[in-house]
């Protein structure tokens, strides 16, 4: 015997394989990519917003998602997902002292270790994260896994 899906099954299970495609198979190297190479391109795009304190150019960039002005950094969060244990970000900051750890998710500066083009903290006993790589200009791409 046939069997047939109805048009709401066939629906919910597009809908389910878009949302694995688009937040689970994107490695971690290929969001430091992405975001490195839109950086990259649009480089004069983030200095004019931090110059002028207006960041509605930037916010339309896709890379970025939200942007936060704190009292000594501004970060340019991309991507982010996960709950609990489980959670990843990615993204942009601005220092205007060079702080590799003024994003708020940054681990302890002086447990930084040298990674590839950037530094990582990996906490002892414990899965947080933090890998920070200077871009120029006072910018640095970060992630944080919890």
């Amino acid at each position: 015997m046939r069997r047939q899906f109805s048009k709401r099954n066939i629906v919910l299970l597009l809908l389910s394989c878009s949302f694995l495609l688009m937040n689970g198979c994107t490695s971690p190297q290929g969001n430091r990519e992405r975001i490195i190479s839109a950086y990259q391109k649009n480089e004069d795009v983030f200095i004019d917003a931090v110059q002028s304190g207006d960041y509605s150019t930037v916010e339309l960039l896709s890379i970025v998602k939200t942007v936060y002005v704190a009292k000594d950094y501004v970060d340019f969060q991309g991507k982010g997902y996960g709950l609990g244990p489980s959670t990843h970000y990615y993204g942009i900051f601005y220092s205007p002292d060079g702080d590799l750890c003024a994003v708020d998710v940054a681990g302890p500066r002086e447990e930084l270790t040298k990674s590839g083009a950037g530094y990582q903290y990996q906490e002892n006993n414990g899965d947080n994260r933090y890998y920070v790589e200077p871009l120029g200009n006072d910018f640095f791409y970060y992630e944080a896994h919890f």
